[in-house]
Order: C-alpha cells, then structure tokens, then sequence
C-alpha cells in the first residue's frame, strides 16, 4: 500500500494515463482525491494537497512521482520553491515596452534637450553623429553607450553655454572698464588744458602798454612768441589727445556694436530652431506662460493646435535623413507663413509641432487648418528630383474648455494620436453638441 505522497503521484499519473485521461487540473484533482481517500488520507488533506497540486504542471507532477517527497509539508515546499522560480523568471524576462511613436517622441525631445544655446562646431557635430543614430533606431536608446554619449553631450553643452555666457559677460565688464577709463581720462585732459590757458592769460595781463619803451620792446616780442608757441603747443596737444580719443571712442562703439550682435544672434540661435525656422520647444514654453498669463488675467481666448507629418518615418527610411529635412525646413516654412501675427509656432520635437493662436473660437482654428492643408497639397516637397507626397495630422483644443493649461495641452496631444491611429491625415477636434 502506497505511504507516501510520491506514491500518489504516481498512482494518480498511471490512472489516468490508463484510462487515457487528459491530465488537465480539474482531473488531476478528482483523480488525486480519491487515490488519496484510498490510501487513508481525510478530505481535509485531500483539499489542501489537491488546491497545492492544482498548480503544478504535467512535468512538474512527474518529477514528484521521481522524488522524495512523501508527506504534505514537504510537497507545499517543492511548489513553494517551483512557484519561486517561475516568478524570479518572469520578474527578468519582463519590462516594460515602449511603442515605436513613443520612442521617437522620446528621442526627438532626447536629441532637443542636448543641442547647445550658442553654435559649437565641434559639439554639433557629435549631435548630428548621435542624431542620426537615434533617428535611424530610437531603440538605441536602450543601449548603455547610447545614453552615456547622451550624459557626455549634455554635460559638454552646460560646459559650452556656460562658458560662453562667461566669455561674453568678460568682455562687456572690459567695455565697460574701458568707456570708464577714457571717461575720466577726458575730464583730467580738459581741466590740465584749462590750467594750461589760464596761466598764459594771466602772463597778458601782467603786461602794461605804459611800461613798454625801446629797450622792453624786444623782450615784449620775445615774450609775446613764447605765449603763442606756448598756446600752439598747448592746442596741439589737445588736439592730439582728443583724435586719438575719438578714435578710441570709434573703436569702443565698434565693439560694443559686434557684442550686441553676437549677444542678438546667440539669442535667436536660442529661441529659434535651426532646420525649420520657428521658435525651439524652449521658446515656446516661455511665450505659451505668458498667453496663458494674459488669457488668466482678461478671458482672451486662444487655441492649441498640435501637428504631427503623417509617415516621417517612411519618408527617412526610403529616402534618407537629407529628405526628411527637407520636408521639415518646408513644413515650418509653410506654418509660420499662414499662421503670421495671429499665434506662434514651435517644433515641438522631431516631426512634431505645435501652433497657439489668438482667436474668437475653434472655428478660427479649424479655418487655419483647412488653408494649411490646402497649401501643403499645392507646395512642392522635392528631394533629389522626386515629389514627396506629404500630409499631417493634427489635434486641436480651446483653451476655455478646460480647467488648466496642462489638462489643455495633454487632451491636445491625445486628439493627435488618435488621429495618427484612425487613419492619419485627420483634424480631431471636440465637436459642439
């Protein structure tokens, strides 16, 4: 007579195997229980062995029929262990997956967030390296030496800016120490000439027409010429120091002029996106707050409208990232022409951009959107002697319609994607009912 639960087992695998039975958990556990009763084990035990078999798998029960297991304690540590296992397998074997769009986005705002505020030849070209990489595969992102390039690019970028925002604040100090300097410099020249003059009036006045006789007369005359060539030295001095002042002056201004414009285009190349010419994500966030202040402060209406070019990645899979620029200069070309004085537009990241407009309603949008359209269909997106088909999706909200800006721009970007995954080439919208 069986006395062990290894026993069981193997009774019950042979009973069912005999009577071709499928050995699925429900008959397992019928033909356990009363393999079990057979043998002397009460119903209590029997349930609890049955639920505690139930979770094994066909090999998993041979494997007890096979070892030294033979009563209830011994079997709950056998499937406690295998249960053990089979969790540590699943914890490494899953993590989370990102989809593909999501990835793009997060290697376009990736790729934003490491290009320098001043122009860097060097660190440029280290970006366009990376960009292209990460573009061609946003799964590069999951790759250990991917994310330490992009941890070195952007250290060397806050190394860069900083710097150079040192340098040029080094150089307006100088400016600034130098206009000082010259200043003071004329007021210490104008009160020497000044001192200088009145003492030779004073040397005319002591000379008196009464006391002139034949004698004194050539003393006279020889110091009448030592006052004019005192006075024509004196003059030829001050002539000198103010020319090469002026010049000084002249040369100050010219460099102030060039810091301006440095400061000017530095502050453009900050605000404005290379490639398609409209303001970078970080500009945006800034004039957004302030719409938003204004919008806050008086009830002045305005939308948002999120834009994304349908099959991007098509276009740079087939053609090439040279193709894809070229679609995205004349995209933002073609949005801040129709969207002008009435909004702002930004590249929100990658093929994605975004529009605010200053409006009376959606309809205003809507409008917008329908020429925008128009004229994307009538432009000419030529690479390499070949007309590339372009078309966009776009989600569109008003800003009154909802509680605070973030909940705004999110349902924004939700309309997006599901235009993108409704077909793309789709204005989404909240329909008035």
């Amino acid at each position: 007579m069986p006395t062990s639960i290894r026993d069981i087992v193997k009774s019950v695998l042979e009973e069912l195997k005999k009577n071709k039975i499928l050995p699925t958990p429900e008959e397992y556990r019928k033909v356990f229980c009363e393999k079990a009763r057979d043998y002397g084990f009460n119903v209590k035990e029997c349930d609890r062995l049955s639920v505690l078999a139930n979770k094994l798998s066909e090999s998993e029960r041979e494997e007890i029929a096979k070892s030294d297991i033979d009563n209830i304690d011994s079997l709950f540590d056998y499937i406690v262990s295998k249960l053990r296992e089979k969790e540590e397998k699943i914890l490494l074997t899953q993590r989370p997956v990102l989809s593909d769009m999501t990835l793009e986005k997060l290697a376009s705002l990736m790729i934003a967030s490491i290009v320098p505020s001043f122009y860097d030849d060097e660190l440029e070209t280290n970006i366009d390296s990376l960009t292209s990489k990460i573009m061609a595969n946003p799964n590069a992102l999951d790759d250990l030496q991917t994310q330490e390039n992009i941890e070195n690019l952007i250290e060397q970028r806050k190394y860069k800016d900083r710097k150079v925002i040192s340098e040029k604040m080094h150089k307006l100090n100088q400016l600034i120490q130098n206009m000082s300097t010259f200043i003071e410099n004329t007021i210490a020249t104008s009160g020497d000439s000044d001192k200088s003059l009145s003492k030779i009036l004073d040397e005319l006045h002591t000379i008196h027409y009464e006391d002139i006789t034949a004698e004194s007369f050539e003393a006279l005359k020889s110091k009448m010429i030592d006052i004019n060539t005192s006075m024509r030295q004196e003059m030829s001095t001050l002539s000198t120091k103010l020319i090469k002042e002026r010049n000084e002056v002249t040369v100050l201004k010219e460099k102030i002029n060039a810091l301006e414009a440095n400061l000017r285009v530095a502050q453009k190349e900050s605000s404005t996106d290379f490639l398609t010419g409209v303001m970078t994500r970080r500009k945006f966030d800034i004039e957004l707050k302030k719409i938003e202040e204004n919008f806050q402060q008086t009830g002045e209406s305005y939308s948002i409208v999120f834009i994304d070019i349908d099959h991007f990645k098509s276009i740079n899979d087939t053609y090439g990232h040279n193709a894809g620029d070229v679609v995205l200069s004349t995209f933002g070309k073609i949005l801040h022409t129709k969207v002008g004085n009435s909004g702002i537009v930004a590249r929100y990241g990658g093929e994605e951009f975004v529009i605010v407009l200053r409006n009376e309603g959606l309809d205003v949008s809507l409008s917008l959107c329908d020429k925008i359209k128009e004229l994307i269909v009538k432009s000419k997106f030529i690479y390499d002697e070949i007309k590339l088909k372009v078309t966009f999706s776009a989600g569109i909200i008003q800003r009154e319609d909802f509680e605070d800006l973030d909940s705004a721009m999110k349902q924004a970007d939700k309309y997006l994607y599901t235009a993108k995954n409704s077909g793309r080439n789709i204005v989404l919208y909240k329909k008035k009912s």
